[in-house]
């Protein structure tokens, strides 16, 4: 079989089954396989397929028409411009998570400059938030934690492949309990799926660790206890930064108005105009 052969069938698979974006995971699946770029892949349409590749693909696909996310069966998704290793039991950070980096970063750059910065995150997954931080604010350290061993040591893995180990410190433990000392920045991308809707998400969504999806019956569990240990942690002048659901802003607010100074917070945005973050603010 030859290669434009082996696409089509492919891209039919995938739309037989339901893929949205069948056209561009094929080409994904197949680039993969072959081991050629998108450029490659299509000046070389007579090129012939040899039966390890179609055996490579076949394996790739099958694992796709079973729902594994394509960031599982890649090994890697790009965040805020560097490519994060992912494997089955880790988060695949999203776009919109971008959001809590470019808070994090106007936080970072409103603290007075003459001493080193601090952050914690919070549920670092990848450590995708963590290394994207301390790519960007050289006089940074960041302490990544995560209550998963699978999260840990590919947050660890990344902090290799980013020469970030030094700035990067990933402790596993259960939310702010193993950051060692006080901090200016306290990120977090925390599960905030009601756990009654967990059984209702996509189908690729539920390959993902329950543990980082399940935000208790409200949803809101592991922010009602992230917030107080952020306030005994955070430093004077220091931020909080939580990514949210769009559908929880009213709870959201009247959980911050209970438990944050008042005035303190706000709700940010993403680019689809969608409450995505908690910001607030200690003076």
């Amino acid at each position: 079989m030859i290669l434009q052969a082996l696409l089509e069938e492919t891209r039919s698979s995938l739309a037989s089954h339901g893929v949205e974006e069948a056209s561009l995971e094929a080409d994904l699946l197949l680039m993969k396989a072959v081991g050629l770029n998108r450029s490659r892949l299509y000046s070389s349409p007579e090129r012939p397929v040899t039966l390890e590749e179609r055996e490579a693909l076949g394996q790739d696909l099958a694992r796709r028409l079973g729902g594994e996310p394509w960031p599982y069966i890649c090994g890697y998704r790009e965040f805020y411009g560097l490519n994060m290793a992912v494997s089955p039991g880790v988060f695949i950070p999203r776009p919109e998570t971008e959001l809590l980096v470019e808070l994090a970063l106007e936080l970072a750059r409103s603290l007075p400059s003459d001493r080193p910065i601090r952050i914690a995150d919070v549920g670092t997954g990848s450590g995708a938030i963590a290394i994207s931080l301390a790519a960007h604010l050289p006089q940074a350290v960041v302490y990544a934690t995560d209550v998963s061993t699978r999260a840990i040591e590919t947050a660890r893995h990344n902090c290799q492949r980013h020469r970030l180990e030094g700035r990067v410190i990933v402790l596993e433990g259960n939310l702010l309990e193993p950051v060692p000392e006080a901090v200016d920045i306290v990120v977090s991308n925390s599960p905030y799926v009601p756990r009654a809707e967990i059984p209702h998400l996509p189908r690729e969504v539920r390959f993902e660790p329950r543990e980082a999806l399940d935000g208790g019956l409200d949803g809101l569990e592991v922010v009602r206890s992230l917030i107080p240990q952020a306030l005994a942690k955070l430093r004077r002048g220091g931020g909080l930064v939580v990514e949210i659901s769009p559908t929880q802003r009213t709870e959201v607010c009247v959980l911050a108005g209970t438990m944050l100074p008042q005035g303190s917070f706000s709700l940010v945005k993403d680019l689809a105009g969608r409450e995505r973050a908690l910001l607030a603010r200690v003076d």
